[in-house]
């Protein structure tokens, strides 16, 4: 089916322009050689599974992260803008940043504490507004989040977390005609909320054999303004705000090197805020093939109908992809990938995720299919 956002993302390709800015910083104290090593590694991929990596043991007793980022997307206003006129440009500006400190206690226990910030500025973001300096905002500069996990025996690892999330419309208006008059944009700037949730999450992960891996996890907490693109809309909506309970479990099978498969069910109860409570499942199977820089992967997965929107709901999804790497003449990584997407829009599966916080797209809640080459610098 076509979607608006496949014009969208088209179009970002070839009118716009986008610059990123990033600045990792990171530095360890206090050497601890007695740290249990890590669980082995699980392949996944999170297209098919909500697998959350639990915080990893090293040979150091004190890791601390730094990290600033800023992204810019601009586009011209109907080919107006100039260099000696920057304010015709609509632009989409993300910065955001994330403070964490991991460190051991005892031999066998990991903490984490940290927190993200997030800045997300869209000016002219509707191209029939003109150009004003109005801007749509959100912004959170303290998003905690808290980890402890606890290796009690080898090949089980049990987690405890909590984190907060901000997720926010980042448009400008690339995605076709809005037909918005000026009255109407202000008044989406001043009742257009950004998405946030607060999750505590409790979780078992266990290596049952060295081929199956087993994990359960428990999760509640609130999703509040959550945002959504209705039909073939390019404006988002607000759906509400619930509280949330429920519990995701997944097994995984290697069945030979290259080749493994998940089966994930999800059940949780959304109690709607000034509404009844519902009950959304999932029960998901995939694949992931990987040999060499070929990657390919599959997954089906059959909802329920989602607490919110419940016309946007499709009972049964299917996602697949295929992804080549290789090593350009000038030593450089690049990624070819084409890729078919169906989102997930049960409200109770964006929230058992772990998604990072970030910018909100119409093309995020579109199936569509993409075709890409990304070249590393």
């Amino acid at each position: 089916m076509k979607r608006p956002s496949a014009s969208l993302l088209l179009l970002a390709c070839i009118a716009g322009n986008a610059q990123a800015q990033t600045l990792p910083l990171g530095f360890s104290l206090k050497p601890h050689p007695g740290l249990s090593p890590r669980l082995p590694a699980r392949v996944h991929d999170p297209r098919i599974s909500g697998h959350i990596d639990p915080i990893g043991a090293d040979d150091r007793m004190q890791d601390i992260r730094i990290m600033l980022q800023r992204t810019t997307r601009r586009f011209s206003d109907l080919g107006t803008a100039t260099p000696l006129t920057p304010h015709a440009l609509s632009r989409s500006r993300v910065v955001r940043y994330t403070i964490e400190d991991r460190f051991s206690i005892g031999d066998h226990v990991l903490a984490s504490l940290g927190w993200d910030g997030i800045k997300i500025s869209n000016r002219s973001a509707n191209v029939t507004v003109g150009t004003g300096s109005e801007r749509l905002r959100s912004r959170d500069w303290f998003l905690p989040r808290a980890h402890l996990a606890i290796q009690p025996g080898r090949g089980l690892r049990l987690t405890v977390g909590y984190l907060e999330r901000l997720r926010a419309y980042a448009e400008t208006g690339t995605g076709g005609p809005m037909g918005l008059t000026r009255d109407s944009f202000l008044s989406l700037t001043r009742t257009l909320k950004p998405e946030t949730y607060s999750r505590v999450q409790m979780r078992a992960d266990w290596v049952a054999t060295p081929a199956v891996d087993l994990s359960i996890a428990l999760q509640g907490g609130r999703l509040d303004d959550q945002l959504a693109f209705v039909g073939r809309g390019v404006l988002p909506v607000n759906g509400g705000s619930a509280r949330i309970a429920g519990v995701v479990a997944e097994a995984q099978h290697r069945l030979t090197p290259h080749l493994s498969w998940t089966v994930r069910y999800g059940d949780a109860r959304t109690h709607v805020s000034g509404g009844a409570m519902m009950r959304e499942r999932s029960l998901g199977i995939g694949s992931v093939w990987q040999d060499g820089p070929w990657q390919a992967d599959l997954s089906i997965a059959h909802n329920s109908a989602p607490a919110f929107w419940a016309e946007q709901g499709r009972a049964v999804r299917v996602q697949a992809g295929v992804d080549y790497r290789m090593a350009t003449s000038a030593g450089r990584p690049l990624l070819l990938s084409a890729r078919m997407t169906d989102p997930d829009h049960l409200t109770s599966g964006r929230f058992m995720r772990d998604d990072p916080l970030g910018p909100l797209y119409a093309a995020d809640q579109a199936r569509a299919i993409m075709v890409r080459a990304q070249l590393s610098w």
